[in-house]
């Protein structure tokens, strides 16, 4: 008897170690990994946030049956460096999340040391290189100097000598001006002009009549909406008909058929992601959507490579060790040293409203 009783007090034991494994190996395999997105969901550019956010969607329902449970916690900054400070505040105090993907320089700027602070990795979409200062800090977006290089290039090959260059004060449009100020020295093309103007402002008169005298054979546009529309159909009432051209702004624009048959610089086009997401949602992918598409399947691939939940702290090592991956948007992506994930400029230009690839 007492036989027996042994045997079934071990079977009992056994049986309770491996429900507590299973409940164990189940917890973890139903722990929730939150991503924080914190995007321009309304204001002047929520034109941009939106797309993004449903890229994140996309990218997760691409997943598929994944081992973890995987939330999406969306902030809107309304591409504000306050309210950024405040939405990455609560992402990390708040929502635990694993990692932050934002939106913007100037908002980047406001997260950085929010961040390297908590110990949460963040990436930003960003032309300004200080956004990714710190361990904790990376920028995924065709970097300013392969933009600014390929504008110059562009301008020396399409014969412009002399052109003027209208900036914003936001760190970044001028990292991307100052890249294509730098990069037309190796060209014979001349700085005409240079005017440096703030978000907000709407009268661009005064700046316009002295590029009419100055008379240059181009003008580079470093805006954002709205104030890029107020410039343009400014230059119009005022008779002014020298051609335009950018580095990313025609894209940012809310009106973009103002721009329509103009040639500008950008990122990679990536007609792959753009048909997914058209027949996905049944409308254009705007800029911004295709990286934050690969940053949340980028952190759900190497989540569901490891055997527990990542902790935030140990994101940036696992990160930097990667130094390339293999994307399903841009194909080989390489990590420099600096936190930039290093994609391809390209040239584009307006049609029917919509940015194509200069063939």
């Amino acid at each position: 008897m007492k036989k027996i009783i042994g045997i079934i007090v071990v079977i009992a034991v056994l049986i309770g170690i491996t429900s507590i494994s299973a409940s164990n190996k189940d917890k973890t395999n139903e722990s929730v990994i939150k991503i924080g997105l914190a995007l321009p969901l309304t204001g002047n550019a929520a034109f941009l946030g939106e797309p993004s956010q449903k890229a994140a969607e996309l990218a997760l329902k691409d997943a598929g049956e994944t081992k973890y449970q995987y939330e999406l916690v969306f902030e809107d900054h309304q591409f504000t460096p306050k309210n950024a400070a405040s939405v990455a505040s609560k992402l990390i105090n708040t929502d635990k999340v694993l990692a932050i993907i934002n939106f913007g320089s100037g908002t980047g700027n406001a997260i950085s040391p929010i961040t390297e602070s908590s110990k949460v990795t963040h990436f930003s979409l960003a032309s300004d290189p200080t956004v990714a200062a710190g361990e904790y800090n990376f920028i995924h977006w065709t970097p300013p100097f392969k933009e600014g290089q390929l504008l110059a290039s562009e301008l020396a090959k399409r014969g412009y000598k002399k052109v003027s260059i209208i900036d914003t004060n936001h760190p970044g449009t001028m990292a991307v001006a100052d890249s294509i100020k730098s990069s037309l020295k190796s060209t014979n093309v001349e700085i005409a002009s240079y005017d440096l103007t703030n978000i907000g402002d709407k009268d661009f008169r005064t700046t316009i009549n002295k590029i009419k005298n100055l008379n240059p054979d181009i003008i580079v546009l470093e805006m954002f909406s709205p104030e890029v529309e107020i410039v343009t159909r400014q230059m119009r009432e005022l008779g002014l008909k020298i051609p335009v051209t950018s580095v990313e702004t025609f894209e940012w624009s809310d009106d973009p058929k103002l721009f329509e048959g103009s040639w500008f610089v950008s990122d990679t086009m990536v007609p792959a992601f753009s048909e997914k997401y058209k027949l996905e949602y049944g409308s254009d992918a705007k800029p911004g959507a295709s990286y934050v598409y690969d940053l949340v399947s980028l952190l759900i691939k190497i989540q569901e490579n490891s055997k527990e939940p990542i902790q935030p702290k140990d994101l940036p090592a696992i990160i930097s060790k990667l130094s390339e991956y293999d994307s399903p948007v841009f194909g080989n992506v390489k990590i420099d040293k600096d936190g930039f994930f290093i994609t391809e400029a390209s040239v584009k230009i307006m049609k029917n409203g919509k940015a194509e690839a200069v063939k």
